[in-house]
């Protein structure tokens, strides 16, 4: 098996992703095939040899996977890229054109967007990548390394009611102003810590059965504000696209 040099992953907001495709179909002299695979699909299928550079970020990805693969005559077909969409696949196999990949990116969908970090957060709600309501806020959390005669047992007690107080405050945000959208949000956006929002999800139940429509991709976010919620409107609806590297 040839050795591959390492693949990055890059993302593509969904107008990028659109014109590429109409690029695409328009390219002099070459033929386009796209696989659509379910969530978890692609590591059992029969020609996964071929597309044995992809990294693990892209072979678990939890959206599925459109795979599109060229010919131009006299060469063999080669398949060139991957393409992660933002939510996941619910149409799969084989296709000559890319309908079915635009028709899933152009969905209208309303996605909750939280982003997360000890100490800061931002709450929104965006319809096909428009931001309408959004608040932000926070709560003061001690870092771990605790600093003068305070005992350990006081300290970790005082900072971990300081971090339910912020999820308690994220979450009412999150109820009173889902609750206005009399259960029209169809996906739940994290972006920040991980580990944080891993806390956040044991720790509170959301409204209009949110937690099991969490989106399957955490958006890039460095300090929760509006700022940064505006660009994870973006993010949200952003593919993730690895191309296959040079021989």
């Amino acid at each position: 098996m040839a050795a591959h040099q390492p693949v990055q992953q890059r993302l593509l907001s969904r107008s990028a992703v659109l014109e590429m495709l109409a690029d695409m179909e328009m390219e002099p002299g070459a033929t386009w095939s796209m696989r659509l695979t379910a969530p978890g699909e692609w590591p059992n299928a029969p020609d996964s040899l071929d597309w044995d550079w992809l990294p693990s970020s892209a072979v678990g990805s939890a959206s599925g996977l459109a795979l599109f693969t060229r010919a131009v005559s006299p060469a063999q077909p080669e398949p060139l890229f991957a393409l992660a969409p933002p939510f996941p696949i619910t149409e799969y196999g084989d296709f000559p054109d890319f309908k079915k990949l635009e028709e899933l990116l152009k969905r209208q969908w309303t996605v909750a967007i939280i982003l997360l970090r000890l100490g800061r957060y931002s709450f929104g709600i965006a319809k096909d990548e428009q931001l309408g309501v959004h608040k932000s806020g926070g709560r003061h959390v001690k870092n771990r390394q605790r600093k003068g005669g305070q005992s350990a047992s006081r300290f970790v007690r005082n900072r971990e009611k300081a971090i339910q107080q912020l999820f308690d405050a994220v979450a009412e945000v999150a109820r009173s102003r889902i609750a206005e959208h009399e259960g029209r949000v169809d996906w739940l956006a994290f972006g920040g810590d991980r580990n944080v929002i891993l806390q956040f999800m044991k720790r509170l139940t959301l409204p209009d059965g949110l937690t099991d429509r969490v989106a399957p991709w955490r958006v890039p976010v460095e300090r929760p504000g509006i700022g940064e919620l505006e660009r994870a409107v973006t993010s949200a609806w952003s593919c993730r696209l690895w191309e296959r590297p040079a021989e």
